[in-house]
Order: structure tokens, then sequence, then C-alpha cells
């Protein structure tokens, strides 16, 4: 996900034309898709490209929703518990992000063989992959149930086999299937459970204490499942 700033000429239900700013794209294909905040009101805007002419970009409206209650629905690996009274939460965080500074490194200076740079940042990856697994296992994500979730920045609802109740904080920790698969831990409040028969609950979280990184990357995951959406109506629509 790459950032710019523009200027909205127009707008109405079916299109928006933007004004570009010097430090646009050069090249912005139709087709592509492209996702406007509005940081007044916390919406956001997801289109897509129709054509360019030099700085004017016409895009055609695909949805619009609140940042924090744009959901998806997905099934991948969940653990969760009750948060015990005066239990010391901890801050939400990211599990995999062994090797990712060193992945991309330049050759330092010209006293390194190139080839010998690219063999020791190829080792510091496969070893890196090594750790997030060991880590994950470690978490107990590796070998996690997979359930049907609903997800979005400011919460999560699922079905459960525990009868939380409306006020418990919950720890969750989800394995997203990303690639390479991201693990994060996340707390929310129960806000809504309902009995679903056989001993199965649906719970329904809003998040606390989400940092921006761990709020940041549920965003573009919603937003890039949101897209496969997308791609997998037009394919049987084709």
């Amino acid at each position: 996900m790459q950032r710019y700033s523009a200027t909205v000429l127009s707008i109405d239900s079916a299109s928006i034309v933007l004004q570009l700013n010097a430090d646009s794209p050069t090249t912005l294909p139709p087709s592509q898709y492209v996702m406007i905040s509005d940081i007044r009101d916390d919406i956001d805007y997801f289109n897509e490209a129709i054509d360019r002419e030099g700085a004017i970009l016409r895009l055609k409206r695909m949805w619009t929703g609140k940042r924090g209650f744009f959901r998806v629905d997905d099934v991948f690996p969940v653990l969760y518990r009750k948060v015990n009274a005066g239990e010391h939460l901890l801050e939400s965080r990211i599990y995999t992000t062994y090797g990712e500074e060193t992945a991309n490194l330049d050759v330092p200076d010209e006293s390194v063989s190139p080839r010998l740079w690219s063999l020791l940042v190829d080792i510091n990856t496969k070893l890196g992959l090594v750790l997030e697994r060991l880590h994950l296992e470690n978490e107990g994500l590796t070998k996690a149930d997979s359930i049907a979730v609903n997800i979005s920045a400011s919460g999560l609802r699922f079905a459960s086999t525990i009868p939380f109740n409306t006020g418990d904080v919950v720890e969750v920790k989800m394995l997203l299937p990303t690639n390479p698969a991201v693990g994060i831990l996340v707390h929310g409040n129960a806000v809504r459970v309902a009995t679903l028969g056989n001993n199965t609950y649906e719970t329904s979280l809003h998040f606390v204490n989400l940092t921006n990184e761990v709020r940041d990357l549920i965003i573009q995951y919603t937003l890039r499942r949101q897209r496969e959406i997308v791609r997998r109506y037009r394919e049987q629509d084709h």
C-alpha cells in the first residue's frame, strides 16, 4: 500500500475525479484499485481507475465505508481466552517480523561482493522464516483450529465454545492468511454474545488498545480480502 495526496475535483454516486499532486505515481492503469481516505470523517472510498489525462484521474466508485466498520468474512486459525480480572493486558502485537528489514537491502559498499551479499541476505531471510515458524508454534497458532470469522479494524465476530459474558475482556491470537501468514495478538471487549446451540456461542468483540501497526495490518488485510471477493464475483459473472 502506497500513499499519495490529491485534490477531489468532483464526486457523485458513481464516480470521483481527482487532481493528482506531483508525488503521485507516473502510471495508474485502468482497473488499478485506489482507496481515498477522508480523514475528517474517518471514511474510506474504494475505487477503480477508469482513465487518466495528465494530472486528472477518473475513478469508478465501488464501495464506501467507515474505516473502523469495513468488515470481511474469512476462515483462519484462531485462539481465544477470557482475561481474568486484574490480569495485565499485553499490548497488541505482530508475531512475524523477523528478517523483513534485510530482505531488500543494497550492497553496503564496493568491498563486499554482490554475489556474497545476496547469499547472506538469502540465508538471513530463510533463517527469519524458520524463526517465524518457531515463534508461531510457541504461540500455538500452527495447531489452532480454523474457524469462520468476521473481522474489521474495530472488532471481530466468531463462534466460540466458551460462554463469554457481555463486558468480558477476551484475548485473541489470529493467523491471518497473508503471504507469508502473519500472527497477531489483540484484545477486545465482548459487546454481544448470542447462543447458537450445541454449546456454541457467537461472540462479538470490540478491539481495545490496538497499536497503529496492528490496526494498519488489519485494514490492509481486509482490503486485500475484499479485492479477492470482488475479483471472484467478476469471474463468476464472466
